[in-house]
């Protein structure tokens, strides 16, 4: 008789089992997300308990990322596109920044209205998004937010070339005075008088003005020197001056008045200043690097041929590694464009001059398909980088690990990447969206930027499912429903019956006892 009441028992316990629900991201569980108030891109306060009955879908953003947070939210607004007009009287999207020193309600107004969404884009004071980035376990590393964002890193930018003779490859982008010299006093329209010297090259004159054979007075190179915000004699020659490194440079006659030297813009990208020997000065700049100052960096730091012709049109690439494109036009240098988001590249729609800071480029005959091109970005397989689970970003002592998802510094050590075994999440480079049932409770985190949409749309309607939201009826076979408990009673009846058979051998009218 203990077979049919362990079978009962099994039964009933089925029957009382609630389905487990099954979630495409990150299923959590964490306490209810505490009351907090903050400000919209229209300036109005916002509570993040205004509706306790719905669904919300809270993701992590700062405006001036680049890359991973405009395609959150464009991919945000491929979910809101998934789900019915139903579904969505019962989910709200709220994205909160992780950048407050910068995000602005009107920055976020313009953000949202840039991507065509209208939901809440909420900001405060740091001292107020703190205690929210913590309930949702987010670590925002502000520093990693800062060397993100910097307007242009040149230094991790390439030029990748194909179809040449020889020289096939990528070329990091470097850039030395001499260079730098070359070009700017090309967009003046100033001939430069050089020699190339056991020391490197030598500037004897510019634009005519050449300094004297008998030494009387010499063209000195200064530097700018921005930490203690002065001009400076160089103690290196052209050759070995990092514009990358220091971007403002300039040429005095080494018998005119240094003092003329002018605090340069911090707003160009580099600048070459002149004093000639009247003492009068002169200053040629560049606002930012374009994809030309990228060529001729790249190629020219290793030497490659080239030929880069100036018109009024501006600069083309006639020639490389010594293929010279034909009169006939039957094929011509191609630039084409990495796209960082899609992982692609494609042939740019404007020429060098008009591509403003990117960051790789590459330049094949038009014959060659752009699709063919290698990738710039380095594979993951190269395990001495990031420990093969990310890139590397920035420079000198802001150089740090891209981690990918999944992985996170260890530790302090910004260039090693380990995997993340914890459930809080690191935002800097990347960032992370929720999904929060009506209690505020995380159910499901999804983590970077590579997910796809209608995946987190199901994800969503799973929650509005189990919530009986969006429209959802409650399931024909309920867990513990109606049927469920008459099912477990019948089942029960019939196993009563089954232990409390007479036993023959007892004499008629004689009471059984139930077996024990």
């Amino acid at each position: 008789m203990r077979n049919w009441k362990a079978l009962v028992l099994l039964v009933l316990a089925l029957l009382l089992i609630a389905p487990v629900e099954a979630y495409k991201g990150s299923q959590l569980t964490r306490g209810p997300i505490e009351s907090f108030q903050l400000i919209d891109q229209n300036g109005d306060a916002y509570s993040f308990d205004f509706d306790s009955e719905g669904v919300i879908v809270a993701s992590f953003i700062f405006t001036r990322c680049p890359d991973v947070c405009p395609v959150i939210t464009q991919s945000l607004k491929s979910v809101e596109q998934e789900l019915t007009e139903r579904e969505r009287q019962d989910v709200t999207f709220v994205s909160i920044t992780v950048d407050p020193e910068h995000d602005s309600p009107e920055r976020l107004a313009a953000y949202a209205e840039l991507h065509g969404v209208d939901w809440p884009h909420l900001t405060g004071t740091s001292e107020e998004l703190e205690p929210v980035w913590a309930t949702f376990g987010l670590v925002v590393q502000t520093a990693v937010i800062e060397a993100h964002v910097m307007p242009y890193q040149p230094a991790e930018s390439s030029v990748t070339i194909a179809g040449t003779n020889n020289t096939d490859g990528q070329y990091m982008f470097a850039l030395n005075a001499s260079l730098a010299s070359e070009m700017l006093a090309v967009d003046r329209n100033w001939t430069l008088n050089t020699s190339l010297t056991s020391f490197g090259t030598m500037l004897h004159g510019i634009n005519g003005v050449d300094a004297p054979d008998d030494g009387a007075w010499y063209w000195e190179l200064n530097l700018w020197n921005e930490s203690g915000n002065e001009w400076v004699t160089s103690d290196v020659g052209m050759d070995a001056v990092d514009v990358l490194q220091t971007p403002h440079f300039a040429w005095v006659a080494s018998n005119a008045n240094r003092s003329n030297l002018s605090t340069p813009d911090p707003e160009n990208g580099m600048s070459m200043a002149v004093i000639w020997p009247n003492g009068s000065a002169e200053t040629v700049s560049s606002e930012s690097f374009t994809g030309y100052h990228l060529t001729e960096g790249a190629l020219g730091e290793v030497g490659i041929n080239r030929t880069v012709e100036a018109t009024s049109f501006g600069h083309y690439m006639s020639s490389l590694d010594d293929l010279v494109a034909p009169d006939d036009g039957s094929w011509w240098w191609s630039l084409s464009v990495w796209n960082q988001t899609s992982g692609e590249w494609s042939t740019s729609d404007v020429g060098m001059d008009g591509l403003s800071e990117p960051e790789h480029i590459a330049w094949a005959p038009s014959t060659l398909n752009a699709s063919t091109l290698p990738s710039p970005v380095k594979s993951n397989a190269d395990t001495s980088v990031c420990n093969g689970h990310g890139r590397h970003m920035g420079s000198g002592e802001g150089k740090h690990c891209m981690c990918d998802d999944g992985y996170a510094w260890d530790g302090d050590d910004r260039l090693s990447c380990i995997p993340d075994v914890t459930e809080d999440y690191t935002v800097g480079h990347s960032t992370i969206v929720y999904i929060l049932n009506p209690a505020r409770e995380p159910v499901v985190a999804w983590a970077g930027d590579d997910w796809r949409p209608e995946d987190v749309a199901a994800d969503i309607q799973t929650v509005l499912e189990v919530e009986r939201l969006g429209g959802h009826e409650p399931e024909v076979t309920p867990g513990l429903g109606i049927f469920g408990v008459f099912g477990a009673s019948l089942v029960a009846y019939l196993a009563g019956v089954r232990t409390t058979k007479p036993n023959p051998t007892q004499a008629k009218g004689e009471k059984t006892e139930p077996h024990a």
